[in-house]
């Protein structure tokens, strides 16, 4: 497999294993399937355009309307011009889908059912990722800036699942985007020729300097590099004040004898209501104690809108004032 190959393999893999943290966001989560799919075509293409036609420009080109004839195609088939080709009414039924998509994002909690906007956003937003990856890494050779797009795109996941993707999904990016960067290296040094042993050099019999054979060393100290920059990672927010509710351990917990400020915030409570409403199971927010007897009377009160302004229901303005 030639260098250019290797990278463009890589690209997809690295944008794909990024979008991994999007997964829990949408159930059933298939639609990764047509994105992995729609950025094979649009790998392909760039990989034959630029076999042809050495330049970038052609390459980014034709990758771009590989993508948009194939979001077309599956998405805004019956309006478009020989199920194909994107028309005017093709546009306006995708922008609509879009809008609609958006909608629903704000009105589903996570997981969100997979409709028919939130695919095209999700499959829309990955292609867009990995087009960018690609023209980074293989059109212009420049793997470690295009870590920039997978950030992005893990960033993305990471806020819109409330505070925080889980542990695996992180591995899962940080080892597709060294995946990319092995792949840049291993192409770099191929095109040096053997530097690392097909000169004839001073070397016990056998050795690798000594027989002539390859040294992966460069190759070897790389992986172990990465490995421990992950494992860095995870594991310095433990020892890090302030940062014991990072990756691992998602929010600060409900239990805790107090010690330390903090910060008080409000909700607004129609919002809040409305998306527990949504949830698709029951789950545990709260646990309480008490020594009293009788326990029927007793109720928990978030807040009480008790005024009116005409239009909709609102709490009294209450001053916060410091709490011990």
């Amino acid at each position: 497999m030639s260098g250019r190959a290797r990278l463009t393999l890589a690209s997809w893999a690295a944008t794909l294993m990024a979008a991994g943290a999007l997964l829990p966001l949408v159930k059933p989560a298939t639609w990764i399937f047509t994105a992995a799919f729609v950025l094979a075509l649009v790998s392909g293409a760039g990989t034959l355009v630029r076999r042809v036609a050495p330049a970038r420009s052609p390459a980014l080109l034709a990758q771009a309307v590989v993508a948009l004839l194939a979001l077309t195609a599956l998405f805004a088939r019956e309006q478009a011009v020989l199920w194909l080709f994107p028309g005017p009414r093709a546009v306006t039924y995708a922008a609509e889908l879009f809008r609609t998509g958006a909608e629903d994002v704000g009105r589903y909690a996570v997981p969100a059912p997979d409709t028919e906007g939130i695919r095209l956003m999700l499959v829309g937003g990955v292609v867009v990722i990995g087009l960018l990856v690609d023209a980074l890494a293989v059109t212009f050779r420049r793997a470690a800036p295009a870590g920039l797009p997978l950030l992005a795109l893990y960033s993305v996941a990471a806020g819109l699942s409330g505070g925080g993707a889980g542990w695996l999904w992180f591995l899962l990016a940080g080892a597709g985007y060294l995946l990319l960067l092995l792949a840049e290296g291993r192409d770099r040094l191929s095109q040096w020729g053997r530097v690392f042993g097909g000169a004839q050099r001073t070397g016990r019999p056998g050795t690798a300097v000594g027989s002539g054979g390859p040294s992966f060393a460069p190759v070897r100290t790389g992986r172990r590099i990465g490995a421990v920059a992950m494992g860095v990672a995870l594991v310095v927010p433990f020892a890090l004040p302030g940062l014991s509710g990072g990756l691992l351990l998602n929010g600060g917990g409900g239990e805790g004898s107090g010690g330390g400020g903090g910060t008080i915030s409000t909700v607004n409570p129609l919002v809040s209501l409305q998306d527990d409403l949504r949830q698709q199971e029951d789950r545990e927010v709260l646990r309480y104690r008490t020594n009293a007897t009788d326990t029927s009377g007793m109720y928990l009160r978030l807040v009480a809108l008790d005024q009116f302004d005409g239009l909709s229901w609102k709490s009294s303005v209450r001053p916060v004032v410091d709490v011990p």
